[in-house]
């Protein structure tokens, strides 16, 4: 599921659901929210069951569903339907060199002096890639700015629908707004789609990156990483499970390794955790 999901304020719980206030769970939201994690993996349990049901019952009401079992049932038997759930659980906006101002600090500042530190090549990490439009970005500054280095590109996601996308690397003129005409005739070809011209991204591109189903809350997280981008994903999360994520984010980087946050994120307590100032939305793991 990309970070750049419409749950609005509904915490992450990392125990068992429980109502946000003292008294039982209504059995179909029970029987809905396992019914869910069958097909698709996503754990609804994990977040506030009064805030998640009050979500689901509009969702189910909208569909003509007279309760959760029946909305259920439509899901099961309907894949347009169920992609039309997903889809409102998980709004994947993104575009490339979204925020360019943070992609300049990453092109003048970040990268080349992780490049000094490791030019044999850097080891990147997208968490939560969504469909492709952020590690495609930092792909192209790597090979930019040390073409002849071997960079690893790691893209991980709980969506596996996106993450199809992902692979197939096709980006449409919103998501190419940022990016310059020269990097357009390097990086991608322009073909003409269905809904208008499409931009897809070139072999060397696409064959470059690691792409992976990866559940940010249970999976073990890779290691040796020299840069993580993980931008508005964990917003939607309580405090506790921020924390219990930046310190595993922390522990992913190499010393000096730098994580990449979202625009409106900051990481409470983040000297306390064993962060360092990288710069703007910038994080740093100390050490050389």
């Amino acid at each position: 599921m990309r970070g750049e999901a419409d749950l609005e304020d509904m915490s992450l719980e990392t125990a068992s659901p429980r109502r946000a206030t003292d008294g039982p769970l209504a059995p179909d939201y029970v029987r809905f929210c396992a019914g869910i994690k069958s097909l698709t993996g996503i754990d609804l349990g994990q977040y506030r069951p009064a805030q998640m049901e009050r979500r689901l019952r509009t969702f189910a009401e909208r569909n003509g569903s007279k309760d959760l079992d029946a909305y259920l049932t439509t899901l099961k038997g309907d894949k347009n339907a169920l992609d039309g759930f997903l889809d409102r659980m998980t709004i994947n906006v993104s575009e490339l060199f979204r925020n360019p101002e943070r992609f300049k600090e990453l092109e003048t500042d970040i990268m080349p002096r992780l490049l000094a530190a490791h030019p044999r090549g850097l080891k990147i990490w997208s968490a939560g890639c969504s469909y492709g439009a952020e590690v495609y970005s930092l792909f192209i500054l790597a090979k930019e700015l040390a073409p002849r280095a071997s960079h690893e590109l790691h893209a991980y996601d709980l969506d596996e629908r996106v993450l199809a996308r992902a692979k197939a690397g096709v980006f449409s003129p919103t998501d190419m707004r940022n990016v310059s005409p020269e990097r357009r005739a390097k990086w991608f070809t322009e073909v003409a789609g269905p809904s208008g011209p499409e931009w897809h991204a070139k072999d060397e591109l696409r064959r470059g990156i690691q792409f992976k189903r990866f559940d940010l809350l249970k999976d073990r997280f890779p290691t040796g990483m020299h840069l993580i981008a993980c931008r508005n994903v964990v917003i939607y999360f309580n405090d506790d499970a921020k924390d219990i994520l930046y310190k595993k984010f922390l522990d992913a980087l190499v010393p000096a390794g730098v994580l990449f946050v979202g625009s409106t994120e900051r990481i409470n307590g983040s000297e306390e955790m064993g962060w360092e100032k990288a710069g703007t939305f910038f994080y740093g793991r100390p050490g050389r």
